[in-house]
């Protein structure tokens, strides 16, 4: 059915919430980039923004947020199902309409190409304040599939990011408990410096001299992202790299009062690069890795990071190399064998749930497009999402 996205969707629909009141509140920063839901970190006194309910879809409407792909389904705490939230001024809210539209089918429809390019091709505004107007979103053209068709596709894609949430459940409990043991097993260590621990590999990669056509980047924009490496072409690569051939630590140099450190287990069928804006720590083995990874989780470490920044204020501090292998930590070598397999078990089902999330996405990102054209049949679609999820069970 050809019709405009405001006919079959509610854009911006109605509620009503009484000024001053508290209630659960969405900032664009709690917002993760291509995350499926959201939920309220906090409530606040309502004076104005966006108003939604439980299961409607955010559309950020300004740049860069609606460029990196901060769309997501407002999801309410047990105890707010029913209760509206306000957030942002600078979202969009769409709901479906009972009987003809679907909230979920809304959210990947608003991921398709051509959809965000209406968008971002129709945001007007001064440089660096650009945003999209609610009308753009209204007019564009849809054509709609039944309402049993749009539940079989959002249930289809939806089997992909249920998983992916899945394994970001595995991840933060994992690193929560490795961080636990850090602060728990810290107290009767003999301190050391870092440079005990663990080597600060310097080896640097020259993209004017490389043979390949890609590489594997680990980049701090990357890890914001999600902690997954960039593929990243040769001929784009405008500077020297750190060259990483063996599994290690990254930990960013830069603003360490943002906390920015990556467990990498390196693909050895790639070549592995990092900005030199991180410091790359190997060990001896994997065990002694894990011990360095506890050293660097540790409060000691954290804290004297920011007390050793240099330069001026903002993005331009930094950690020097040489001053960040002095630091004083505990030294978790002195801890039973069996907690150190603990922890480089933990450190391993992170990295395996972080690369199956990969793997899922880029499967999910694959079917959206042929799914929304009707270019591919759902139950195709489905047998493909099965044995992918049948496969990652099994790879556990």
């Amino acid at each position: 059915m050809i019709s405009t996205f405001g006919e079959v969707f509610e854009v911006d629909p109605k509620i009503k919430i009484a000024k001053n009141s508290d209630v659960p509140f969405i900032e664009m920063a709690d917002i993760e980039p291509w995350a499926r839901t959201v939920g309220s970190k906090r409530t606040k006194k309502f004076a104005g923004g966006s108003k939604f309910l439980d299961g409607d879809v955010l559309v950020a409407r300004i740049t860069p947020s609606l460029e990196n792909g901060k769309t997501s389904i407002y999801r309410a705490s047990k105890s707010a199902k029913s209760a509206p939230a306000g957030g942002s001024t600078e979202f969009i809210v769409v709901r479906g309409i009972a009987g003809r539209s679907l909230s979920e089918f809304a959210y990947y429809l608003l991921r398709t190409a051509d959809l965000r390019s209406h968008l971002i091709a129709n945001m007007n505004g001064s440089s660096g304040r650009q945003r999209v107007q609610a009308d753009a979103l209204r007019n564009y053209v849809v054509d709609l599939p039944s309402i049993d068709e749009q539940r079989r596709i959002a249930g289809v894609l939806g089997a992909l990011d249920d998983k992916i949430e899945s394994n970001q459940a595995v991840i933060t409990r994992a690193e929560q408990l490795i961080d636990e043991i850090a602060v728990q097993r810290a107290t009767d260590l003999p301190m050391v410096a870092l440079s005990e621990v663990c080597s600060l590999s310097k080896s640097t990669w020259k993209p004017e001299t490389s043979p390949d056509q890609t590489v594997q980047l680990f980049s701090l924009p990357a890890f914001d992202e999600g902690a997954t490496p960039e593929q990243a072409a040769v001929a784009s690569i405008k500077s020297n790299k750190t060259l990483m051939d063996r599994p290690g630590i990254l930990v960013s140099r830069l603003n360490p009062r943002i906390s920015r450190m990556w467990w990498v287990e390196t693909d050895a069928a790639r070549v592995n690069v990092c900005s030199p804006e991180f410091a790359y720590l190997t060990a001896g083995d994997m065990h002694g890795l894990a011990c360095t990874w506890l050293a660097v989780r540790s409060p000691e470490f954290r804290g004297e990071m920011v007390d050793r920044v240099t330069g001026t204020s903002g993005s331009h501090q930094r950690v020097r190399p040489a001053d960040l292998m002095t630091i004083g930590v505990p030294d978790y070598r002195s801890l039973a064998e069996h907690i150190q397999a603990t922890v480089l078990t933990l450190l391993h089902l992170v990295s395996d749930r972080r690369r199956q999330s990969v793997a899922l996405a880029e499967l999910r990102d694959v079917l959206l497009p042929e799914l929304m054209s009707g270019r591919m049949r759902v139950d195709e679609a489905g047998c493909l999402v099965s044995e992918a999820l049948d496969e990652e069970v099994r790879s556990v």
